[in-house]
């Protein structure tokens, strides 16, 4: 049986001729059902191009994608759209909110958009948990960055998608908030059986993850299971070194 998430020799060019870099250079991976994976690597290392990719919002130049069961090769953009709607869920670091809806009509605005029923004690629980509850009837404008990240991870929680996609999704947050989201995150994958993909730099945040995957110039080099702050930062660390030694030598 397929992984939720599938890339198989996916390859991404960006430009032509001497001057073209692989962004991924033939990544292979399933993210299986239920499961919390953090993907880690120095800066340029891919992270950003393989969630895209891996979410349909990027094409490969080589290589494919299936997601949700379904192979992203040849659908037009309206059947992506709908895929997406209807199985994946988002969090990046920009935060698409539309600026005239309040917190709680953003949060529930993806599952209206998909005709699906919100529901109610939920996303009160979800909007509660992120330090929102006093906040449920406020714009955007009226929000800090912070906040406003808050509610953009509240949206993607609420709709309990088989998947979630979320690119440095603490980076804008204080360090309480940051850990009642990243413990969040690992009950949706755990109890109720979601597929998680979060980028992150931050080794801290990857410890809340089952397994975290590491990236350098486009492919996985190693990945490790039961991770702690020190055991993920002593590899990024080694894999920045090394990366470092072969960049000189060369």
């Amino acid at each position: 049986m397929n992984a939720p998430v599938q890339l198989t020799d996916v390859r991404k060019v960006y430009g032509n001729g001497p001057g073209a870099v692989d962004a991924l250079a033939g990544v292979t991976y399933g993210f299986a059902a239920g499961t919390f994976t953090a993907v880690m690597g120095p800066s340029g290392s891919g992270k950003s191009t393989l969630l895209h990719c891996a979410a349909g919002l990027d094409t490969p130049t080589a290589g494919s994608v299936q997601l949700a069961g379904q192979s992203l090769q040849g659908l037009d953009e309206t059947a992506l759209t709908r895929l997406r709607r209807e199985h994946v869920a988002f969090v990046f670091q920009s935060f698409n909110l539309m600026p005239a809806l309040t917190v709680w009509q953003n949060v529930v605005l993806a599952m209206t958009l998909a005709g699906k029923q919100p529901d109610d004690a939920w996303v009160s629980e979800v909007i509660r948990r992120v330090g929102l509850g006093d906040r449920i009837r406020h714009r955007p404008g009226e929000l800090s960055g912070g906040q406003q990240q808050r509610v953009a991870i509240a949206r993607a929680l609420a709709g309990r998608t088989a998947i979630t996609f979320a690119d440095e999704p603490t980076g804008a947050l204080d360090t309480t908030t940051a850990l009642e989201v990243l413990t969040l995150l690992r009950d949706q994958s755990r109890q109720l059986g979601q597929t998680i993909v979060m980028v992150t730099h931050d080794p801290v945040a990857a410890s809340y993850a089952d397994r975290v995957v590491f990236l350098v110039d486009g492919q996985i080099v190693s990945e490790s299971s039961s991770p702690t702050p020190e055991t993920v930062a002593a590899e990024l660390a080694r894999l920045s070194t090394t990366r470092r030694a072969r960049t000189t030598a060369g």
